[in-house]
Order: C-alpha cells, then structure tokens, then sequence
C-alpha cells in the first residue's frame, strides 16, 4: 500500500458516490492521489468501471503502470485522453451524425490550408478575391490570412458553435465568415477527412444529440476522473459534462489553476467555476510540494504566494540568478554549468551519477534556444528539443514514402499526402484521386527513375500495396523491408555517392525500427487491429510516449508541462521574452505568470536562472531587456560579460 499523507488520505477514500474537486500545486502528488483513488473505487465497488481521462499520452501510460497490479484492472478501467475517447466515440458512432466509416485526420496545418485552397482553385474561384486580399502587399502574406482563417474555424470549433447565427454572432464584421467556414467543412468532407479539433467537436455532437448513445456510456461507467482539469476548454469540458449526463455523479477532476497556461488553446475557468457550479463537489486543497527542494519552491512562492510548503524530508537544494551582458555569454554561462556538474560527477541531493539526461534548458519559446545550440554543437555535447507527443516528420526518402503511401492506401481521396507521394517519387499526379491501384502502378514506374535505393522504393510500394488493412502483419512487413535494405549493405556503390547512400541506409533503418516500435506498442496497448487504428493512434501521438532523443533536453514551458528534471537551466528569463512583449492584458500576464511557475517547478532539486541585457532583435539591432519582473527583487549573482 502506497503511503498517504493524511489530506491524501481524505479524498482517496471521500464517498464514492459525489464529485470531487482537487486544487493541487505543483509536486502535491495529484498523480498518487488519482490513481489511489481509482484503486479505492476498484476495491470498493463489485464491477464498477472508472474512466480516466488525462492530457497527455505519457500521463495516461504512467497511469495505467500505476494500476497494472490490479487485478482486473483493465477489464474495469478506461484511461486515455480525452482526444482519444472522443475519437472512439467517433469510430462507433459516427455514422449517427452522417460522418463516413474510416475518416482521415488531417493533424498538419499546412495540409488543412493546402486542402482548402485547392478546393477553391477546383472551382474557380478567384482566391484573392474570395478571401478579400486586394492589397498587393497582403496578397503576399496570403498563408498568414490562411492561418488567421484556421485559427478561427479551429476556435469554432473549440467554442462549439453549431449554428449559423453563432457563428456570424462571433464575426460580425465579416458577413461572408460562415460560407467561407463552410466551404473549409466541405473540402475536408470531399477528401474524406476531419480535423483535428472536429474529433472534440464531433464527439460532443454525439452525445450531445443522441441521448441513448450516451447513456451506453454512462450505464458502463459509474465513475469519471479527470487530470490536469485546469487546462479544459469548453469542447472538453462540455463532452465531459454530457459524457456524465445526470446519472455520472462520482466525477473527480484535479487541477491547479496556478498552471493553466493554454488560453490559447481556448482553456479557461470551467475547473474553477462551471464544474462547480454544475455538479457541486466537495473541494480539497493540496498544497505540500513532495518533489522540489526548499529553494525551488521558495521561489514558486515568489512567483506564485503561498501557492507551495515544504516537506519536511525536503532538500535545501539551490537556486542561483545569473544575470549575462548578451545571449552568448548566456549560452557560454550554460554550457560551463553544464560541463561543471558533469564534472562533478555525484552529489548527496542527487539519486545516481549526475548526466546530461537528468538535465533540461527550459525557455519561454523556441527563439531563445538560437545561441545555445551553436555552443552546445561547438561544444559537442549532444541534445534533443522535448517536441511533446505529435510525430515527427520522417527524415529519409523510405520513411517518407512509408508515411504518404500508407496514407494514401487508407485513403484514396487523400490528394494532399498522394501530391507529396508524387512529388518525392517524381511521378506524374493522377487526374483523379479515388483508385485503389496508384500505389501498384507507381511502383512500377519508378524502376527506371533515378531515385536513391530505387530498387528498394519500388520493393516498399509494392509491399505497401499488397497490406491487407484490416489484418495487416506488420512484423512479418518490417522484417521483409529491414532483409531487402540489409540487402544493400553488401552491394558496391561509386565512391562519391557512397556516403550518401550509407546515411540513407542507415536513416531507413532506423525509421522502419520506430515504425515497428509503434506497431508493437499498439498491440501492447490492445489498440485495434487494423491498420487504420494504427495510422489513427499515430496520429493522437498513442505510441511514442517513450520515445525521447539522447542527451541534454531543450524544452519550451509547454511542451516541459508534467514533466520534471532534477536540474533545470531556466535561460532567457528578461522582460519582453518571459514575459512575452505580446503579453499586455491582466489575463495573459496572469497566464504569463503561470508559465513561469510551471517553468521553476519544472525542477526537482537545483534551478539555474539565467537572462541577457542585451538581445538582437529580428530587424538585426540590439535592444536592452530587464530582468523578468517576475524574478526582480531577488539576489542576482555578479554581471558576466565574457
């Protein structure tokens, strides 16, 4: 039995039948408390069922190793995110609200806007025109008045306006708004594709107006307990809340409104206020830090008061202000600190040998990391960006065929990923997107093309091709193509392109490696079975919750959020980056604020505090900054200037 403190204690075992709320700072053991109490519901109850619903993926898994002793337990539980949930609801339901089976989930911006724009173009339509550029100038920005039209149809979606009159309510001054909206809607359907905020948005239509297929939910699942509440926007919060019904009652959400730092991501105060006032829970407060030593959150309380108290077993840990004349002499500062503790080797505050994966520079945003990178590669001292869980871009010519090919194959229609198919195989487009057999053809084609490895591209296509979708044997797949490519190894190639062919090799590999490594991860997982559940669960971000690079971590604040380091190098921490010069309303310094105290929590036993007097600007002249106001006031240590 995990140990509990005695305010712990009280809302593990609150009565399972009314909703609780949990205020919780940073290092209070929310997490221990959220799976205990889901432990508690399990061994109290005969066949009651828990939804868990998380933020993240790695939140999720974390929680569920958690659980893994219990026996039952995946029988009785359901913890995912809430993206997830919302897409299975889609999955089995989706034919309720006229969505086709096998949607496709355009993740990438760049692809809704290319989607867009090329079904206007296959009308006709005059696009300058259509979308009010007439300015020359603007007529060159035209991806910027593009995203400004998809950050809008993406708050839409978000702020679950349905009807008509919502949305022209919401932009009044743009009277053709709601055809342009639903010209975007169109493209998406045409393609058979959704984006990925109509996964919240149609999942709440769902259950919003089909009120049986709720209560399938609710007669299974007696109790919902939800992570990071603070961070809910209205289409999370209002799936929740329609997902519950009046018959969930044993609703428990935990959050801290000290880290709510994604307003723009339409997140408010539903923690606060509307989950309060629409199910009346009884309110608990954790506010004893189990995780930081007693300097960092001595700090947390500056930036935060009275947000943290120490544990008595705490650290005294340090933390130190390091104020640097200009951005290189910041990243020079780093880099001695970094070589400094490795040098060290150990210490009692630290578990195990101090080494660079203990450690991560957090920054405010990912313009600030421009110096250290170049010491860092002077320095050879290697290093990855936390990019969270969205997957990243293939990097080889395989991985990318191996990427756009398996789209294409689940989806036809899928010009946007077929177009770049066409493009890297260097093969005529089709003048029409809807066969079964391009895939086929093209790897005839490309025999005689001058692609690298061109043997193998057209090897790939064809075993692409000939992937049985509902039944797909991806071991016995991965371990063809790795053979064919080991292949390779053996074959003499010119001395000049040898290098080449080597790194692309060697790329391949280890691409195809990371594609098994998912496969097997979401069987582990008892994702599904075909191979549109896989490509689905990829794309939700399901399947690299382990994935991390190798060395030092470089982080913004929110792709650190929920996670933790025992060293943190905070750098870039002056007025005009942290905060963000944009920042000017109360509400954004207060969301501003937030990010910082994320930031220093971020640290579990020494937080190292750095900012520059002097930065260049974009426009290439150097502008002097102060030091966060969110850290004046504090001993600093003496000025470097070299």
């Amino acid at each position: 039995m995990i140990s509990l403190s005695p305010a712990q204690d009280d809302i593990v075992k609150f009565d399972l039948t009314k909703p609780i709320q949990i205020i919780a700072s940073a290092g209070s053991g929310k997490t221990r408390v959220l799976t205990e109490r889901i432990r508690h519901i399990l061994s109290n109850t005969k066949k009651d069922k828990v939804l868990a619903l998380t933020f993240t993926n790695k939140a999720a898994q974390e929680m569920q190793e958690r659980l893994a002793d219990f026996d039952g337990v995946e029988e009785r539980t359901w913890v995912s995110t809430v993206h997830s949930v919302a897409q299975s609801i889609i999955e089995s339901y989706g034919h309720s609200i006229g969505l086709p089976n096998d949607l496709h989930i355009y993740e990438r911006d760049q692809d809704r806007m290319e989607l867009f724009l090329q079904s206007l173009r296959d009308s006709n339509v005059d696009i300058d025109e259509y979308l009010n550029v007439n300015d020359p100038a603007e007529k060159r920005k035209r991806n910027q008045v593009m995203q400004g039209y998809m950050d809008a149809f993406a708050e839409i979606k978000r702020e679950l306006l349905i009807e008509q009159t919502e949305i022209e309510e919401k932009y009044p001054n743009e009277p053709r708004f709601y055809d342009i909206y639903q010209d975007y809607q169109q493209a998406l359907a045409n393609s058979g594709g959704i984006d990925f905020n109509d996964i919240l948005f149609y999942a709440y239509r769902i259950l919003n107006e089909h009120s049986n297929i709720a209560r399938t939910y609710q007669v299974q699942y007696k109790h919902v307990c939800v992570d990071e509440a603070q961070d809910l926007n209205k289409a999370q919060y209002e799936l929740i809340k329609v997902f519950c019904g009046e018959k969930i009652k044993s609703v428990l959400m935990v959050g801290d409104p000290n880290q709510m730092i994604y307003g723009f991501n339409g997140s408010k105060d539903y923690f606060e206020n509307d989950f309060v006032n629409d199910f009346l829970p009884q309110t608990f407060t954790l506010k004893e830090n189990y995780r930081s030593t007693k300097a960092v959150i001595e700090l947390a309380n500056k930036i935060k008061p009275n947000s943290q108290i120490n544990h008595e077993m705490a650290f005294q840990g340090c933390m130190k202000i390091q104020p640097c004349f200009n951005e290189e002499v910041e990243a020079n500062w780093v880099i001695r600190g970094l070589k400094s503790l490795l040098d060290a080797k150990e210490h009692t505050e630290i578990e195990g040998q101090i080494s660079l994966d203990k450690m991560v520079v957090i920054g405010r945003n990912k313009f600030v990391f421009n110096q250290l990178e170049a010491k860092l590669k002077e320095h050879n001292i290697p290093y990855f960006f936390n990019k969270g869980e969205r997957q990243a871009e293939p990097e080889s010519l395989f991985g990318k065929i191996l990427d756009y090919a398996i789209r294409l194959k689940l989806n036809p229609k899928d010009w946007i990923d077929g177009k770049k198919l066409c493009s890297i195989l260097k093969v005529k487009q089709p003048k029409q997107w809807d066969d079964q057999n391009l895939i086929e053809e093209w790897a005839e084609i490309v025999k005689t093309s001058n692609l690298p490895l061109v043997d193998m591209q057209s090897f790939l296509l064809n075993e692409i091709h000939n992937l049985n979708q509902e039944e797909p044997n991806i071991r016995k797949f991965c371990k063809t193509l790795e053979a064919k490519l080991n292949e390779y190894k053996t074959e003499e190639s010119p001395e000049a392109d040898k290098n080449k062919i080597e790194l692309e090799l060697a790329l391949s590999l280890q691409e195809l490696a990371m594609f098994l490594k998912r496969w097997t991860s979401f069987k582990s997982q008892s994702l599904g079975s075909t191979l549109k559940a896989f490509r689905n669960a990829m794309t939700l971000g399901k399947l690299d919750t382990d994935v991390q690079g190798q060395g030092l971590t470089l982080s913004t604040v929110h792709t650190m959020k929920g996670l933790e380091k025992d060293i943190v190098f905070l750098i870039g921490m002056c007025d005009g980056v942290f905060p963000d010069y944009r920042a000017t309303s109360a509400k954004d310094l207060n969301e501003e604020q937030n990010n910082a105290f994320v930031a220093v929590t971020r640290a579990k036993r020494w937080l190292y505090v750095s900012y520059p007097q002097y930065r260049i600007m974009p426009w290439g002249s150097e502008k002097y900054h102060n030091i966060s106001r969110f850290i004046d006031n504090l001993p600093t240590l003496q000025m470097i200037n070299s």
